[in-house]
């Protein structure tokens, strides 16, 4: 019996690149269709366009190769991430973008690496040239902070969600009991042998990102209060920097020539010392709204239908719906 390698695609409004990312993976991975089978799991984030409209007709095509996810609503992209997981019958699962930006041809390196013993193959952006500058700035501060408040867990340089991984990591992942999820972190969390490729990044093909800076601030929330308590525990080193100042400018007051203004010295001290203080209460704040979240258990998100392929290996390896 052949392997089967999952691909699990998350899409949510993405009606203008549902037929082209399917055609232009299934057209790659035909290359070792000889040795696996293919599943492509297609994963309806909420869409409010033609995008699941659009699946259902490719599902036609390729009944063989395509299975489909629709979620009850817009969960994101980590439920979505989460949701085909559960679902995806592979060997191996790779999860990905659908917007063509992650090239389907690097799958192919990225199974050899897995038939050679790897657990987990990460996919590492070389540049970001088709990036705006904003991005670029944005996304190299975003992994600065994350190593920087790791602590003992290291991540990839330039490594979103476009990874591999064996059954036996899928399996060690659905296991972990966490709710609020952050797949580039949870990934490497679990320390399996890890290999990296490294890519160019295209162009979208089409449409575009739905990810705002409000949603970018979200996630990197999301990703920096799961990843540990580090932030916490740098909250004692910002109490010793406000006193260091605070120090240093009381003594510029009292033995400088410099003509100070009293009523200026305090309420720049006064100043700092709250601005000091609501950065402490967002950082405990939003750990505590972590802990609510944990603590309600409600799942990553909803599957109101699932299609799978129509493949002759399909029932022997069939999920509960």
């Amino acid at each position: 019996m052949k392997k089967v390698i999952s691909v699990v695609a998350p899409m949510y409004n993405e009606e203008k690149l549902v037929q082209e990312y399917c055609k232009t993976t299934l057209n790659t991975l035909a290359a070792i269709s000889n040795i696996y089978n293919v599943e492509l799991l297609l994963v309806n984030d909420g869409s409010k366009d033609k995008t699941y409209e659009k699946m259902l007709l490719m599902q036609q095509k390729y009944m063989d190769k395509i299975s489909i996810i629709n979620l009850s609503r817009n969960f994101g992209l980590e439920g979505a991430v989460s949701a085909g997981l559960k679902k995806a019958k592979g060997d191996a699962v790779v999860v990905m973008d659908a917007d063509l930006q992650d090239p389907p041809a690097l799958i192919l390196e990225m199974v050899k690496k897995w038939e050679n013993g790897m657990d987990i193959v990460v996919a590492s952006r070389i540049k970001r040239s088709n990036d705006t500058l904003f991005k670029k700035l944005s996304a190299g501060c975003y992994y600065k902070v994350l190593n920087f408040l790791s602590g003992k867990l290291k991540l990839e340089k330039s490594a979103a969600n476009f990874r591999l991984l064996s059954r036996r990591a899928v399996q060690q992942i659905l296991e972990l009991p966490e709710v609020n999820r952050v797949f580039r972190v949870i990934v490497p969390f679990i320390g399996m042998k890890t290999a990296v490729v490294e890519y160019d990044r295209d162009k979208r093909f089409a449409g575009k990102t739905k990810y705002k800076f409000a949603s970018m601030l979200r996630y990197a929330l999301d990703s920096i209060t799961s990843i540990s308590i580090e932030p916490l525990r740098k909250i004692v080193f910002m109490a010793m920097i406000s006193f260091v100042i605070t120090i240093i400018t009381l003594l510029g007051v009292l033995f400088t020539q410099y003509p100070w203004n009293i009523a200026c010295f305090i309420v720049t001290i006064v100043s700092f010392l709250f601005t000091l203080l609501f950065m402490v209460l967002t950082i405990i704040g939003e750990y505590i709204g972590q802990i609510m979240i944990e603590v309600k258990k409600r799942p990553t998100s909803i599957i109101n239908e699932y299609l799978p392929w129509q493949h002759e290996n399909s029932l022997e390896r069939k999920n509960d719906k």
